[in-house]
Parts: C-alpha cells; structure tokens; sequence
C-alpha cells in the first residue's frame, strides 16, 4: 500500500483516468479554439465580402447618377436649344404675316408655319426620347453589372454547398 491509504493499483487507475480526462479537455480545448478560429475567418471573410459589395453597390450607383446627370443636362440643353428655335421662328412668322397684302397669303403663311412647328415638335420630341433612352440605358449598365456579379458569387456558392 501507498502512503496515503490506497492500493497501487487504485492510485495507479485514478492517475490514468485523471491523465484521461486531461487529455480529453485538452483536446476538446484544441478542437474548440479551431473551430472558433474558422468560424472568426469566415465571419470575418463574409465581413469583407460585404463591404466589397456594398463598395461596388456605391461605385456602381455613383456611375449611374452621374450618367443621369449627364442625361438630364443633354435633355435641359435640348429642351433650351428647342424653345430657342421655336421663339424665332414665331418672331420670323410674325413678322412675315405683318407684311401681307391678301387673305391668301396670311393663310398659307399660318398653314406652312402650323406645319413647320408641328414638323419642329415631332423631330424634338424624338430627339429629346432618344437622349432618354440612352441616358436609362448607360445608367442601368452598372447596376445591371453590379447585379449580376451578386447573383453569379451566390449561384457559384449554391453549386459549391450542393
């Protein structure tokens, strides 16, 4: 018997279920660290991740309202340059309908002038819709972009998890 009143062997099996338990906790320790250590990168990896979208997200919004812009300036300039036609054919009509001598002549005066504004209405409109279109068109190009990317990174992962 050992000094403190328990068999060799009794000493013996407590020390190797001690050592045991050590070794379990420790490894339980070891595995829990790694598992918190993945689980810091990958949080931290989607962290990034999101401000790398959300960087994108801005850039390709900035993109789009400075194209808007643009546009609204061309369709602001196109509208002005229109007015601008528009006052001095009137101011040119005007003056020629003041110099008439017959009916006649007023009338095919005010006919050609009905026309010519009408004509001038129809090539403005289509001028100002089609900077319209192009303006919508290139400030959808970044998002749209920007979308897709989005959309490509999740279905990647979704094959990837499967």
């Amino acid at each position: 018997m050992s000094n403190n009143n328990f068999p060799a062997s009794t000493t013996q099996a407590f020390e190797t279920v001690r050592s045991n338990v050590a070794e379990q906790i420790e490894s339980n320790l070891q595995n829990s660290a790694e598992q918190i250590e993945r689980a810091s990168k990958e949080f931290m990896n989607r962290v990034e991740e999101a401000a790398t979208y959300s960087r994108n997200h801005l850039e390709a919004m900035v993109q789009a309202s400075n194209i808007l812009a643009e546009g609204v300036k061309d369709v602001s300039q196109a509208v002005f340059t229109n007015v601008q036609n528009s006052l001095q054919v009137s101011m040119a009509a005007s003056r020629a309908m003041l110099g008439v001598k017959t009916l006649r002549e007023l009338t095919e005066l005010q006919s050609n002038y009905a026309k010519s504004v009408f004509d001038s209405v129809l090539a403005d409109s289509t001028k100002i819709s089609e900077i319209a279109v192009r303006c919508t068109s290139e400030a959808a190009e970044p998002l749209s972009a920007c979308v897709t990317s989005v959309v490509e990174k999740i279905a990647d992962r979704a094959k990837n998890a499967a």
